[in-house]
């Protein structure tokens, strides 16, 4: 078991911990274990995603790891609703020994390379879980019941294909595209922004994935030099 030396971790513990944090997460917390992570969204009520995480239980308490900059969002959005809950939620400054921690950089090229993107508080509540994919990498369960913002994310899962997605691209060497930057066409229309990226490789959120067929230019109309981009 593995987390991103950028991450925090909160502690959710009390009587009613499970039943609390089954109402807020996209995934079945009936699914944790104390042997295997689960990875899992939370979202506000019009279905925009606020964190992304890993989440743990070990005797009385669910840890949840996630990434530092929505660590406090993520803590102030449950506060919330636990106030119904015999639930105790606090941020932890250390690591459990059983837990391997990997550079940040390596994380991040990994969730790259896996098409997942660790949602950080430049866009958080940004996106629904399709815009990201979410529902291709079992964050979410449909089956599990409500949750946070379910109405709206089931209703963009069951009414029919969805255009816009991720796509992921390698740049040349030569090139730069900044993290969170915006990117457009030949027409000067927004079709995407770099949602996770490292020196030459990254994932964009597509507006509409049939403009991967189109040139793509920065914002100053400087066009980009993709070595190769598709969706994940």
């Amino acid at each position: 078991m593995n987390i991103s030396a950028s991450d925090n971790i909160v502690q959710i513990s009390g009587l009613n911990s499970a039943e609390f944090l089954q109402g807020q997460i996209t995934n079945d917390i009936n699914l944790v274990s104390d042997n295997a992570m689960l990875d899992s969204a939370i979202c506000s009520v019009k279905g925009r995603v606020i964190a992304v995480f890993r989440i743990l239980k070990a005797e009385d308490s669910f840890y949840i790891f996630l990434n530092h900059s929505v660590a406090e969002k993520f803590v102030n959005h449950l506060e919330k609703y636990s106030v119904f809950y015999k639930a105790n939620i606090k941020i932890l400054d250390y690591f459990p020994k059983s837990i391997e921690i990997i550079p940040e950089l390596t994380w991040k090229q990994n969730c790259i390379d896996r098409g997942f993107v660790d949602m950080n508080s430049s866009i958080s509540e940004s996106y629904t879980p399709h815009e990201l994919n979410y529902q291709d990498l079992e964050l979410i369960n449909f089956k599990k019941g409500c949750f946070t913002g379910q109405e709206v994310i089931a209703r963009m899962h069951y009414r029919g294909k969805l255009k816009f997605g991720l796509a992921k691209y390698h740049i040349h060497e030569d090139s730069f595209l900044g993290e969170f930057e915006f990117v457009f066409n030949e027409n000067g229309k927004k079709i995407g922004q770099v949602v996770s990226c490292t020196k030459n490789i990254g994932l964009i959120a597509m507006k509409d994935k049939s403009y991967l067929k189109e040139k793509f230019f920065k914002e100053n109309s400087e066009e980009i030099c993709f070595l190769n981009i598709e969706s994940t």
